[in-house]
């Protein structure tokens, strides 16, 4: 009697596993029931006190919203900007990022600050229109370039494309960063303060107008904004075309009495090659239809825009980003 109790538990308690779902290939699913696993992703942003940090962080949490359907998570990570971010992401360290498209540019031929072209980074769109100023402290005198020779200056954070951008409009006029000022690489933040103590006499920034260092440096000191010379556009144009004139306009700043003419490029989103094209195609998707949700956190927010949206991107445009983009009628060019 014994030994048949023990089988019909046995039994039965082979019938409950069964029932539990034993099936191994329906755990770890998503409300699909496609069984696709969980995907935590990093984005790269920048330095505080920059327009990457702040906006990266909006970017993610707005997506997020989207994505936790689909299982994908977007983590913003703080780092050094352009260059750092394509680095890691072709490194497998970061799955996506934000860089300036020259810089992407310079990394897809390997020049500049890259020694070999990149292989594993691949385009999703523009974000924003990046705008160079640099200001200096008023008692400089300074107006152009030419006039910060043999100052203290910052020239932008280590791993950015700030400071590839300062070289360039450095060498147009004739001036070697390393030789005919003294260069500091500062967050936007720290040089933000270090203006405001007196520690340097200016500094070279690639944000989005208006930015909020520049603004914080407003309500304390007297500050100039230096333009950029048709000259020294034209002589980054010859060899960078991505780059093109832009105005601010008077009043942007508190103080500024007269426009600016300085110079713009794009800031554009990024990501590994090697991602899955539908998991790109959802984050293409969650991106470019949150843009005023973005915007209620980053006022950038509200240049994230499907028109425009592969303005200026000469380099590889990832497939699952190519689907959306065709999906709304956008043409797709062949990089």
């Amino acid at each position: 009697m014994k030994k048949i109790l023990a089988l019909i538990l046995v039994g039965i308690l082979a019938l409950s596993l069964v029932a539990c779902g034993g099936d191994s290939t329906e755990t770890g699913g998503d409300d699909n029931g496609k069984g696709t696993a969980p995907q935590d992703l990093v984005m790269g942003t920048g330095s505080s006190g920059g327009t990457y940090f702040a906006l990266g962080g909006a970017m993610a949490n707005a997506m997020n919203g989207k994505l936790a359907e689909h299982q994908i998570s977007v983590t913003a990570q703080a780092s050094g900007a352009s260059v750092e971010n394509i680095n890691l992401i072709e490194a497998g360290e970061m799955d996506l990022g934000i860089a300036m498209n020259n810089v992407a540019a310079n990394a897809f031929e390997g020049v500049g600050a890259f020694d070999k072209p990149v292989k594993n980074v691949a385009s999703i769109g523009v974000v924003y229109n990046e705008v160079y100023q640099i200001v200096a402290n008023a008692n400089t005198g300074a107006k152009n370039v030419e006039d910060l020779k043999g100052l203290t200056i910052a020239v932008g954070p280590p791993g950015s494309g700030t400071v590839g951008l300062t070289e360039k409009v450095f060498a147009a006029a004739g001036l070697d960063i390393n030789k005919d000022i003294n260069p500091q690489n500062d967050t936007f933040g720290d040089a933000a303060t270090k203006m405001q103590d007196g520690h340097i006499d200016a500094a070279c920034n690639v944000l989005a107008v208006p930015a909020s260092s520049i603004m914080e440096m407003t309500t304390v000191m007297d500050i100039v904004y230096i333009d950029i010379s048709d000259e020294i556009l034209a002589k980054i144009q010859a060899e960078e075309p991505y780059f093109v004139r832009k105005v601010i306009p008077a009043g942007t700043y508190d103080g500024q009495e007269e426009d600016i003419n300085t110079i713009t490029c794009k800031a554009a989103l990024y990501c590994r090659a090697d991602l899955d094209e539908e998991t790109v195609y959802q984050i293409t998707k969650a991106f470019y239809e949150s843009g005023d949700e973005i915007a209620q956190a980053h006022a950038t927010g509200k240049e994230i825009q499907l028109e425009g949206a592969l303005e200026g991107i000469t380099t590889p445009i990832h497939p699952g980003a190519a689907k959306y983009f065709k999906e709304k009628g956008i043409e797709v060019p062949n990089n």
